[in-house]
């Protein structure tokens, strides 16, 4: 008497794999770019969130306090590429004080700002850096995401794929 054996053939076993690497090759594209989206929308938002409270800060304290990229150095440099990091410092009579710091972004996506700093004076309003933060993932101009700084100390989420370069 034969017995009931249960199990997959080879062939079904084949078929399975194939319908599987098929669906795989059609669909890990489409969530890369899904995980970029995630990724420059959070990170704009952090940035978003970093810039008010560097304002708040300045507000709070009554003194001026600076947004710069991220360096090992203590003032602000002169790059404009906000990639590896940004710094919030405060300026007072005992000196610079870290008050918050981003690390690095992701190390393929690109962070350009108009300004090598931006400093908030006691009142909120922008002494120096307005303009605008812009976050490309991946380098790709058209899926970027920007956070503008107006003179009178206003942060608002700025127009979409711009320019990286």
């Amino acid at each position: 008497m034969f017995k009931n054996q249960n199990g997959f053939t080879v062939v079904e076993l084949m078929v399975t794999i194939a319908v599987a690497s098929i669906l795989l090759t059609i669909g890990v594209p489409s969530l890369v770019s899904v995980y970029e989206g995630v990724r420059v929308n959070n990170n704009i938002e952090k940035i978003h969130n970093i810039i008010a409270f560097a304002r708040n800060q300045a507000i709070s304290y009554g003194a001026t306090v600076n947004i710069c990229p991220f360096a090992s150095e203590t003032s602000c440099g002169t790059t404009t590429d906000w990639s590896n990091g940004i710094r919030v410092f405060i300026n007072n009579a005992d000196g610079d004080h870290e008050l918050r710091v981003i690390d690095s972004f992701h190390s393929q996506d690109v962070v350009k700002g108009s300004a090598s700093m931006v400093s908030f004076t006691a009142e909120g309003m922008v002494n120096a850096g307005s303009g605008n933060i812009i976050y490309c993932p991946g380098g790709k101009n058209a899926d970027s995401k920007s956070v503008n700084v107006s003179s009178s100390g206003l942060i608002s989420y700025g127009t979409d794929a711009l320019s990286c370069s």
